[in-house]
């Protein structure tokens, strides 16, 4: 059911299709910083998610017609964009796959453990890089759950809509993701299953 909000997003969209350059700017305005947020997150690499957003624009901008006015323009825009991460991950995968396979063959991989100099920061408490560190190691779908849901406070019907899947599916993976961020983090967790204080 569409509200004022997406019929005032639908009205600028139309008038962005139409060559408003005023309206494409405020699209721009209202969802460029969510957006990059999203997919730092998505990414884990603020360069890397630059790159994401500008895509993300390039082909909003081409399919402004996809976008119905069904729910928000900002859920609209993270669909793209977590379908370009999607796209991105897997050809960064297929990259390493095949730069492994090369320098195996070659002799020249070197499988040193790498030096973790932020060790002392975990012992600490949980820095900015190690909770990055702890998101990369959610499958996008995971972290892109708990990243809609946690940060940005979308109930889990929006969070399942943009991410392509049940509304049980998303809450599956939001629980997933919740329970690995605590092994990763190393949060102690009481018998109950919550965080201990």
């Amino acid at each position: 059911m569409a509200t004022a909000t997406h019929r005032q997003d639908r009205d600028l969209v139309r008038r962005a299709a139409q060559g408003d350059e005023q309206a494409w700017r405020a699209i721009y305005e209202d969802t460029c910083q969510p957006l990059f947020n999203f997919l730092c997150f998505q990414a884990g690499d603020r360069e890397t998610a630059r790159d994401l957003l500008q895509d993300t624009y390039l082909r909003a901008l081409r399919h402004l017609d996809g976008y119905r006015g069904d729910g928000p323009l900002l859920s609209w825009l993270r669909g793209i964009a977590l379908r370009l991460t999607l796209d991105w991950r897997r050809g960064l995968g297929r990259r390493l796959r095949q730069m492994v396979a090369l320098q195996t063959e070659s002799g020249d991989l070197d499988l040193a453990a790498p030096d973790r100099s932020d060790a002392r920061e975990a012992d600490l408490g949980v820095s900015g890089h190690v909770f990055q560190d702890a998101l990369r190691q959610l499958s996008p779908k995971q972290r892109a759950c708990l990243v809609l849901h946690e940060l940005e406070d979308l109930p889990f019907a929006d969070v399942a809509r943009e991410v392509g899947c049940a509304e049980a599916t998303a809450r599956v993976h939001h629980h997933r993701a919740t329970q690995r961020m605590r092994e990763l983090l190393a949060y102690p967790v009481d018998e109950m299953g919550g965080q201990q204080a």
